[in-house]
């Protein structure tokens, strides 16, 4: 999910980017197509699907789909797309899939007995990470970690966007992203770039998105990792209402309500460290008198 949000809010902010970038397309006008819900109700959904007009007065819909990992039945899928836009739209339809991950049997032409069909496909791990940071534009650089590049050229993508002339908002969110696309390539990296721009990543949307998310994947879950990733940011940051609610809804999620002594002991904790390890008795232990010793234990300590 935290791979769908980074691709929205890239799509959103620098879509004429991308068409120039990865299909030569000199963009007049992208405007990002919304599909009805009572269109949708039994069919998938493409992922961005853009009315494009270029600068020599023709108009295409192209199709971007971001895909993480690359499967079998994905060619079929973007079929779909394609004839329900034509059919629709009764345009041109270039439809396109942007594959993070290398997979050897990543091909664009489906083919069976009855029918052929192309599509592009972007295999980001086979371009070149210096080209892009040389030449690309900044609204792209969140996707150079996919490309072929080393952790110089991510840091320097991260300095780059951050000591761009855009807007704050739209940075917090690129270097948001740009750190979320690089724990596909380690996540140590993602980890140092999240360190590193905190001060404004936290007033991103996405990134309180992401963040949720990781909480709540966590939460139905049940892992102590998960948990730990989604709140990592916030406890470390030093948002204690935030980490003190966070115990209190994995308490909630395990035991259907929190006692008043129990919401008011964990009120009273201050320590980042001692919420971490109280979460993580939330989620493991075995019955109520236990989390209580261990928050008495907290309290006295």
């Amino acid at each position: 999910m935290k791979y769908d949000i980074a691709s929205k809010r890239l799509v959103e902010i620098g879509k004429e980017a991308i068409l120039k970038w990865l299909l030569d397309i000199d963009v007049e006008s992208a405007e990002l197509i919304e599909e009805a819900p009572r269109e949708t109700v039994s069919l998938r959904r493409s992922d961005f699907p853009l009315l494009v007009k270029d600068k020599q007065g023709g108009e295409r819909i192209v199709l971007i789909e971001f895909q993480t990992r690359w499967e079998p039945e994905l060619p079929l899928r973007v079929l779909e797309y394609t004839v329900r836009f034509k059919l629709k739209y009764r345009l041109p339809v270039l439809p396109v899939v942007i594959l993070f991950k290398e997979h050897r049997g990543a091909r664009e032409i489906y083919e069976d007995e009855l029918i052929r069909f192309r599509f592009r496909l972007v295999k980001l791990w086979e371009m070149d990470g210096g080209e892009l940071l040389e030449k690309g534009d900044v609204r792209l650089l969140p996707l150079l970690p996919l490309t072929r590049c080393g952790r110089e050229e991510v840091l320097e993508a991260d300095k780059r966007i951050y000591n761009s002339d855009l807007e704050r908002s739209i940075k917090s969110d690129l270097l948001t992203a740009l750190a979320i696309f690089a724990g596909l390539k380690s996540e140590e990296l993602m980890r140092e770039l999240f360190q590193r721009r905190r001060d404004i990543m936290i007033e991103s949307p996405a990134y309180e998105l992401i963040k949720r998310e990781g909480f709540e994947e966590g939460m139905r879950e049940g892992m102590k990792e998960g948990m730990q990733r989604g709140i990592e940011i916030g406890i470390e940051r030093g948002m204690l209402e935030e980490a003190r609610e966070m115990v209190l809804r994995a308490y909630r999620v395990r035991f259907k309500a929190v006692p008043p002594d129990v919401e008011e002991g964990i009120s009273r904790i201050r320590s980042r460290a001692t919420l971490a390890s109280l979460l993580e008795v939330a989620i493991t232990c075995k019955d109520p008198n236990e989390f209580r010793e261990e928050l008495k234990t907290a309290l006295e300590g």
